[in-house]
């Protein structure tokens, strides 16, 4: 069976996380991606498990994308068609649909990804994708649970936006960078700040543990975990001597302090320096913890001073080439309004 995959368009970790986890998969039209499942439970389950993915639509075998072979789909009352090859003829055609049936409540989409969500599951909508230039007809199986993903966000005991934390869909997105089965592995986070990574890793089925320098982090994830049912190995402990406490790691997935947010122009080169020394520790340090061929999946800020771009990432050249191997970089995420840029950087231990 054929399925397309829509990713949310703010979403720039999405390639990557459908390459790493999505066998097979290719690039449609922006944002959407093409696979091939055995069924419907199994593709509905790896949907699921990514932090990328809004909805799922399944080909419709044999059905043309015309007029009366749409309207013999549909069994609800409300229904929606977007036309993938031209979005402006999609109000069009489902004006077409209408006729055809004689009954029935059409609702327009206003872009490529179609209705949303929280249309979709609170009108009982029939939605279908159609492509007239491939052909092709599909109809949506499967969208994200918004409101789990809402709460995780803005509802934990702590939750605060204006933190800097990440947002649970970037985390579990870095979390699916690791090319493992979770079932049995332990992911660690040595910055885990209110618990979002370890939230994320604990939902997908790995072993969790995490530690931060500062004692109330620890208490707001082991809280936040909790909320959830999750139970972690938590320790208050400096990044750099994670191996005082923690062996036989099999993925490191962090982002790590990034410095002082607003910092003027003039302060950037000197932040920098410092950043890059704690983070050469740390991956030297994280060396003694990680099993042979184990992850890390971490962040790297990078800053604009208006004259000048100051990579942090450039510390995974040279020296620690000896110990890691770099299965990718340049993986970049920012929020909208962000004074810093985030690189994600996937190595690998020799």
């Amino acid at each position: 069976m054929r399925f397309i995959i829509f990713v949310g368009a703010s979403n720039t970790l999405a390639e990557s996380e459908i390459e790493t986890q999505v066998k097979g998969a290719t690039v449609l039209y922006p944002n959407v991606f093409l696979f091939v499942s055995s069924d419907v439970e199994t593709a509905q389950a790896l949907a699921g498990k990514l932090g990328c993915s809004i909805k799922l639509a399944k080909e419709s075998v044999g059905v043309a994308p015309v007029a009366q072979s749409i309207a013999d789909l549909i069994t609800l009352k409300n229904f929606s068609i977007t036309c993938l090859d031209n979005l402006g003829d999609s109000a069009k055609f489902d004006q077409e649909v209408k006729e055809v049936r004689g009954k029935g409540r059409f609702l327009e989409s206003k872009d490529i990804f179609g209705l949303t969500p929280i249309l979709i599951k609170k009108h009982k909508i029939d939605e279908f994708f159609i492509d007239r230039n491939r052909d092709e007809v599909w109809q949506t199986v499967w969208v994200h649970d918004y409101e789990h993903w809402i709460k995780k966000d803005r509802h934990m005991p702590y939750a605060n936006a204006k933190a800097g934390i990440l947002p649970p869909k970037i985390a579990r997105s870095m979390v699916n960078l690791v090319p493992l089965d979770p079932a049995g592995k332990l992911l660690v986070d040595p910055f885990c700040g209110s618990g979002r990574v370890l939230v994320e890793a604990a939902e997908l089925g790995y072993e969790i543990a995490g530690s931060d320098i500062l004692v109330n982090q620890v208490h707001e994830s082991k809280i936040n975990l909790n909320s959830l049912g999750f139970q972690a190995k938590m320790e208050v402990l400096d990044a750099t001597h994670l191996s005082d406490r923690f062996h036989d790691v099999d993925a490191i997935v962090t982002e790590p302090f990034l410095g002082k947010p607003h910092l003027r122009p003039d302060q950037i080169q000197y932040l920098v320096p410092g950043l890059q020394k704690l983070y050469l520790g740390c991956l030297k340090d994280w060396l003694k913890v990680l099993k042979p061929g184990g992850y890390i999946v971490m962040v790297f800020p990078s800053f604009d001073d208006g004259k000048h771009v100051y990579k942090t990432s450039n510390i995974v050249d040279g020296k620690l080439e000896l110990g890691y191997n770099q299965l990718k970089r340049g993986i970049l995420y920012s929020r909208p309004d962000a004074d810093v840029r985030r690189e994600i950087v996937i190595l690998q231990k020799k």
